[in-house]
Formats: structure tokens, sequence, C-alpha cells
């Protein structure tokens, strides 16, 4: 399911690998959670942002879209997460 225009209009600039321009949303965990985007969706904008950044983007663009979204995806799996001993 895409983004609805409620949804991205929730979002902070700084949840979108171009903040000025709004462009490619990779919103952290805690800013899709505020802004009512599913985790599962969250991934899918992640995959979604860099697929788009590949087909219509610079090669630049491709590179900080994909970093942007790997870090972003990667700190989702440590939030929250106890330690089991």
């Amino acid at each position: 399911m895409a983004l609805t225009a409620k949804q991205r209009n929730k979002l902070p600039n700084s949840a979108f690998a171009y903040p000025s321009q709004r462009k490619y949303p990779v919103p952290t965990k805690a800013q899709a959670a505020k802004a009512g985007i599913s985790p599962s969706q969250n991934l899918r904008l992640h995959a979604n942002a860099r697929a788009r950044a590949a087909q219509s983007g610079t090669m630049g663009s491709k590179s900080h879209v994909t970093a942007v979204s790997n870090k972003r995806v990667a700190n989702m799996g440590k939030a929250g997460k106890t330690r089991h001993k």
C-alpha cells in the first residue's frame, strides 16, 4: 500500500532522503509510527525509494538514497530489542 497524502504530510522533512525537496520518503521507525505507517509498510517504503531512485535518478541520487535507507533499516532492528541471557 502506498502512502496516503495524509501520512506523507505528517512526516517531518528529516524523514526524506532529500529533505528540502521532500523526495524519497525513508522514515525511521519512530517517524513512521507517529505518521500512522505500519512497520511492514515502512520497509516497503524503503524498497520503493531505492527502486525509484535507481529508475529515474542519477547514480549519485541512487547511492545517496540507498545509503540513507540502509542506515535507517539497520537501526530499525536494534531499537526496542532486549538482550536475553
